[in-house]
């Protein structure tokens, strides 16, 4: 039985954050009883529960949830990621393609894209846009080899030539070809080039913690921090779902797994389907406005940093990847969930990064984290990675009642808000409850199909080697 650890490294995200929710017990018992259990109080889990409330609200028939944390309130993955609301506008074109065609692989970018609009308008129509630092813009690309630039140049025409240069999304992309006018633009010393396009940035933690409080303020929410979900039991005659906790039982008609990283363990089926991995990030204190954009910075495949600067008072640049440190030792973070341990090296890395990549930096060299290192000035947060690049949402074949959306191999901040939206109606179904589609997720695509979990695609993918993966990333 693999859990989350119970003493990860500090974050800056939650611990600058100092949310009354943080350690949140709705009641001092768990109810004995419920409609649907959310296991995980992530972006995942904080998503499906309000898309229940708005999809019910209209009707009055919104059920009662009740969501199980094992430790902190959204302490995982989600208060410990980079914040960038980042689409792969393109750069995953030319594999997507190659697996699904020209149509295929837009259908899946046109999903990520369709974030955009859908957090802006939810967050304006509950009036929690600033309060989560939420910002539209654009970001970039920076090629800072000639490998890299081939390979995003060779992304971003490859995706033109397929859709045309006024195509569904590739219209909204662009490249700078002029390595003085990249480096100018990103900021990015030695940028040889380019490709820019729409993306936003965002507070995840603020964000899930406000979705919570939206929620708790309706009655039909009970959360529940510090409280692991042990088994999850199949439904039986009566139509109930056995819930075990170190605290106590509760029977419910449906369970939600938002556990991302963790859901074989209550899931064993996925076991060779859903992998850890370990991220550093960090905080890095500087002037107001000093960085412009979100971006990324690609040497080769592997290689890479990604940054954004949060907006006052904060100022706070958070600066993630490191893999130029990390390539020297790959099972200290393939495969990995140790996020108690810091990697040796990676906070002295990222202290030296302003300097030594950023132009016009004049601050401290090293530069000073935005909170002591043990403290959330740097930290290790668990992703998971997906064996066939795609994460698992809806019905779980062959085991009524039961629902999960994981697997989003370090990029779930451009799917879960419409995947959550997919699988809260899929719920409702199964509990023979009516409900309104609102307004917020008319306008948005469907789930794209290799989302989709199925009998098929479950018993194909627990035939891979997953071992052989592994050994070859490793070497890689």
């Amino acid at each position: 039985m693999v859990l989350p650890i119970d003493n990860p490294s500090k974050s800056y995200w939650i611990e600058a954050a100092e949310s009354e929710l943080r350690n949140y017990r709705s009641t001092p018992d768990l109810p004995t009883e419920t409609d649907v259990v959310i296991v995980g109080s992530g972006y995942t889990g904080a998503a499906t529960a309000y898309w229940i409330h708005k999809f019910t609200a209209q009707n009055g028939t919104t059920p009662r949830i009740c969501m199980l944390e094992s430790r902190d309130i959204c302490g995982g993955a989600t208060g410990r990621n980079g914040g960038q609301l980042r689409p792969h506008a393109y750069s995953r074109y030319p594999p997507w393609s190659s697996r699904f065609g020209p149509d295929g692989a837009l259908e899946l970018i046109k999903h990520e894209m369709a974030h955009l609009p859908a957090f802006e308008e939810l967050l304006a129509e509950e009036g929690i846009a600033e309060e989560v630092c939420f910002k539209l813009g654009e970001t970039f690309d920076a090629a800072m080899s000639e490998e890299a630039w081939a390979r995003l140049k060779d992304a971003y025409e490859l995706m033109k030539k397929d859709h045309g240069e006024n195509g569904d999304v590739i219209r909204d992309c662009r490249l700078i070809e002029d390595p003085a006018a990249a480096e100018e633009f990103t900021q990015m010393r030695g940028c040889l080039g380019a490709v820019v396009h729409p993306s936003g940035q965002i507070w995840p933690y603020k964000f899930i913690h406000a979705l919570l409080r939206i929620v708790l303020q309706t009655g039909h929410l009970n959360l529940q921090s510090h409280t692991p979900a042990i088994h999850v039991s199949d439904r039986d005659g009566n139509g109930w779902i056995t819930v075990q906790t170190p605290r106590g039982d509760i029977r419910t008609k449906t369970v939600m797994h938002a556990t991302n990283r963790w859901v074989p363990h209550l899931l064993p089926a996925f076991e060779n389907l859903i992998f850890p991995g370990l991220a550093t990030l960090a905080a890095i204190r500087a002037p107001e406005g000093f960085i412009k954009r979100t971006g990324a910075q690609h040497w080769d495949g592997v290689v890479n940093n990604y940054h954004l600067q949060l907006p006052p008072p904060y100022n706070t640049i958070i600066v993630g990847g490191a893999k130029q440190l990390l390539v020297h030792n790959p099972q200290s973070w393939i495969r990995s969930d140790r996020e108690d341990k810091l990697i040796p090296g990676v906070s002295e890395f990222y202290q030296s990064w302003p300097k030594s990549d950023i132009v016009g930096w004049e601050g401290d060299d090293p530069a000073e984290l935005g909170k002591e290192v043990g403290v959330g000035g740097c930290w290790t947060g668990v992703a998971s990675s997906s064996i066939d690049g795609f994460p698992f949402v809806g019905a779980i074949p062959d085991r009524q009642g039961h629902f999960v959306a994981a697997g989003y191999t370090g990029h779930g901040m451009p799917r879960i808000l419409l995947s959550a939206a997919h699988i809260a109606p899929l719920i409702l179904n199964s509990l023979d409850v009516a409900y309104t589609t609102p307004d917020l997720v008319k306008p948005y695509p469907a789930l794209p199909r290799p989302f989709e979990v199925t009998r098929d695609r479950i018993e194909v993918l627990q035939k891979v080697d997953a071992d052989a993966r592994f050994e070859e990333s490793v070497r890689e």
